[in-house]
């Protein structure tokens, strides 16, 4: 799957970005399914089993074979068989009918974890649509964390109309404890935000609770209500900063947490956000910003896409080449201020969503703080990189409160690796390093 640190809120999954040789094999049913809807949708994902990509695609509408190519369903299927391992059989299935177009869900088992999938059927049971909707891998704690010493409460994080599935990760050990909001990076993630085969949010919840830290994580609105509003009206107030303070709010009502050691933990696009939320918020007592960005978003879009373009270097088909032009077109116009003229996408997101965010500079605003800060920053990220960390030191270096973490062998999602990172790295398992988790901890408890 291919992501941007700071990308909008509701991308469809139809293809990856990684290939395989060879895919899994297995039969969808033991039995033939009564409603014709899910019999339909179970034998287009047969086809994807057996690797007949051409006739998964044959089988759509004239909209949907114009769209997606043969080419496309077979990388978006390998990509799942490269994070899930080989296809198992359909746990469970079920039909959502409409007017026009019938949803039908697939929880699929896989040998290395499980699939959840729509296939959406028009009246004639063509298809119309594929989603991913929940890529789970098998997930096994990092050894750094002792499961004995916390247990997790299940909450609901509400900023009025739109509730979020929360977890709360507590100590065991008596008494009010310190505690830290999770704020999420770009995308519908959830509680986890999980990428790919990595959980790094459970990582932290996990390994912050083994430290006698409380943390709370919940379901990021545009993944629990993806319909919250129109797609043009998302901004980074309701995709991100009223979720965050609604969070910080339930924190401090709780018995068992210390209201006045609450803290804020932002990734990528949390961590870019988190001056803005802790402006607005005078009770907190510290942010934590991970591959936060200092740059204009239009900058990063630019360079990751030549990032990524550098990696495929002669692989680069022509209609890739031609949707980077596309993309760096629209780029410049925003900049230009003439986003009107943008009609397609960017990303799967519309150009004004872009276009607020570039309006957005978080350093002045982080510059006027005067609460304890912690930036950290992965010396192998290629979706935010050295140059943000330098804005931010340079920027506050004069303040005594502001502590700077750089972490040489680290990724975007803070896990250990070597040489160039790349998008396939993320369909690898791996854990939050354990010496972030430490230096999270020690620093909580300084302050």
């Amino acid at each position: 799957m291919r992501r941007s640190c700071l990308a909008g809120a509701w991308v469809a999954i139809w293809v990856g970005g990684v290939g395989v040789s060879a895919c899994g094999a297995g039969q969808p049913a033991a039995n033939q399914p009564a409603n014709p809807q899910v019999q339909r949708a179970q034998e287009l994902l047969q086809l994807l089993v057996d690797g007949k990509f051409d006739e998964f695609v044959g089988a759509g509408t004239e909209t949907m074979r114009a769209a997606f190519s043969a080419d496309q369903a077979r990388q978006a299927w390998l990509t799942q068989l490269v994070q899930l391992g080989t296809f198992q059989s359909i746990e469970s299935s079920d039909v959502t009918p409409g007017d026009k177009f019938a949803s039908v869900r697939l929880v699929c088992r896989f040998s290395k974890g499980r699939l959840t999938m729509r296939i959406v059927l028009d009246g004639q049971n063509r298809l119309s649509g594929l989603w991913f909707d929940a890529v789970e891998p098998d997930w096994e704690p990092p050894t750094y964390v002792d499961a004995r010493s916390f247990r997790e409460e299940e909450v609901t994080v509400s900023a009025g109309q739109f509730p979020l599935p929360g977890t709360l990760t507590l100590p065991n050990q008596p008494g009010r404890h310190p505690a830290v909001v999770l704020v999420h990076g770009s995308g519908p993630n959830d509680r986890d935000e999980t990428v790919g085969a990595n959980k790094p949010f459970r990582d932290l919840a996990w390994g912050l609770a083994s430290r006698g830290v409380a943390v709370l994580r919940y379901e990021k609105r545009t993944r629990a209500h993806p319909h919250a509003c129109k797609v043009e009206d998302w901004t980074i107030e309701n995709e991100t900063i009223e979720d965050a303070r609604a969070a910080l709010a339930l924190l401090r009502q709780r018995s068992d947490v210390d209201a006045k050691r609450v803290f804020m933990l932002g990734h990528s696009l949390g961590g870019w956000a988190a001056p803005l939320i802790a402006q607005r918020e005078e009770q907190l007592a510290g942010v934590m910003m991970l591959a936060a960005s200092a740059r204009s978003i239009l900058d990063l879009l630019e360079e990751q896409t030549d990032y990524t373009v550098s990696l495929a270097g002669a692989a680069l088909t022509e209609e890739q080449r031609q949707q980077v032009g596309a993309l760096k077109e629209a780029v410049a116009a925003i900049r230009a201020g003439k986003t009107d003229t943008v009609k397609e996408p960017i990303m799967g997101v519309p150009a004004v969503y872009w276009e607020r965010l570039h309006r957005i500079d978080p350093l002045p605003v982080a510059a006027e703080l005067q609460l304890p800060m912690l930036i950290a920053q992965g010396g192998r990220d290629y979706q935010v990189t050295g140059a943000d960390y330098k804005l931010w030191k340079d920027r506050l270096r004069d303040h005594k409160h502001v502590t700077l973490k750089w972490y040489t062998s680290l990724n975007h999602l803070f896990v250990n690796g070597f040489g160039k990172s790349t998008p396939g790295e993320y369909l690898n398992p791996g854990h939050v390093a354990e010496e972030v988790v430490n230096d999270l901890a020690e620093w909580i408890s300084k302050h």
